[in-house]
């Protein structure tokens, strides 16, 4: 990496820390605005859609950002929908916060005769978006989500601040259609996206155990002086380090599918572990809605489902094991 480079995925994690932060307290749209403006919908986009262009290096540090700060906006599932829609009218909107965009990342629909019927699930924030892409036997397919023929209802899910919906399609007319190479290209970014959101939820983690262990003082003594609590936290910093390293192999292998793979496996390995540990060391505080702990944890779970990490575990194991038969 060069240092250019260096200093320009530095001021992305910059740039998407402080949007992040401004976005606390803002209505979905409003965040979508905010977003866009710090030009972040956009990083992947094609330019003739108002977006940079750039790698999938320069979105790992946008999804850190957002992991850690709780950013409780569909950013991933708008980055990569922004990309995959080329330089189509509904990517600009996206682009530029006019529309609010989502996947919905579990389940088939079917496509016949030009419409689609189904019930497709794990959409994060279907509820308040106007796009939602929902995959089909042989590509995908934009619809919109007040359109005749489509209802959003609630979801199975932990995170309540990002809810998982279902929507339910009957003989609902696409916006706009995708090929399997397009999803399968949204499928691995989202992979490696999810990862990087998992990293920033577990170094956010990790400093809030390590500035409440150092100033919590039980039996005349700072709670980090205990040799146990320290070990736990040592273990919390390893799986932030396997997660980053993950990511850092990937992006050294754009075209590797098994790095990528690798990576959300490692960060669903270790990410949601971390984080019950330093939610285990704030104590009774730690499942308080004043203590972020156990809302990572809900986000990491929702993040997990979407990708279908058992799943994921189980075709890895089956790879490795054909691969050295």
């Amino acid at each position: 990496m060069t240092n250019d480079t260096h200093d320009a995925l530095t001021a992305f994690a910059a740039t998407a820390a402080n949007a992040v932060a401004e976005c606390a307290g803002l209505a979905p749209r409003a965040r979508a605005t905010c977003l866009a403006e710090a030009g972040l919908i956009g990083v992947l986009a094609a330019e003739s859609a108002g977006g940079l262009a750039l790698g999938l290096d320069h979105a790992v540090p946008v999804l850190h950002a957002a992991g850690a700060g709780l950013l409780g906006y569909p950013l991933l599932e708008s980055m990569l929908l922004a990309a995959a829609l080329g330089g189509q009218a509904e990517a600009a909107r996206i682009v530029l916060g006019e529309a609010t965009a989502t996947i919905a990342w579990a389940g088939r629909a079917t496509l016949a005769g030009g419409r689609l019927s189904g019930t497709v699930g794990r959409a994060p924030m279907a509820d308040s978006a106007d796009l939602i892409l929902v995959l089909t036997g042989t590509g995908a397919a934009l619809v919109g989500a007040n359109a005749a023929g489509v209802t959003v209802r609630p979801g199975d899910g932990l995170d309540v601040e990002a809810p998982d919906c279902e929507v339910v399609l009957a003989n609902a007319t696409p916006l706009a259609l995708l090929e399997a190479d397009a999803v399968d290209a949204i499928e691995q970014g989202a992979q490696l996206l999810r990862a990087a959101a998992i990293g920033g939820a577990v170094e956010t983690c990790l400093a809030a155990a390590v500035a409440y262990t150092s100033t919590r003082v039980q039996f005349g003594k700072a709670l980090v002086s205990f040799q146990a609590l320290r070990h736990a936290m040592s273990r919390q910093k390893l799986a932030a380090e396997h997660i980053g390293a993950a990511i850092a192999r990937s992006l050294m292998r754009p075209d590797d599918r098994l790095a990528r793979a690798a990576a959300f496996a490692a960060a669903t390995r270790f990410g949601a572990a971390a984080v019950e540990s330093a939610l285990q060391l704030h104590g009774g505080m730690g499942f308080t809605w004043d203590i972020p702990m156990h809302r990572h944890l809900r986000r990491i779970r929702s993040w997990e489902a979407q990708g279908d990490a058992p799943g994921l575990h189980r075709r890895l194991a089956a790879e490795l094991l054909t691969a050295n038969a």
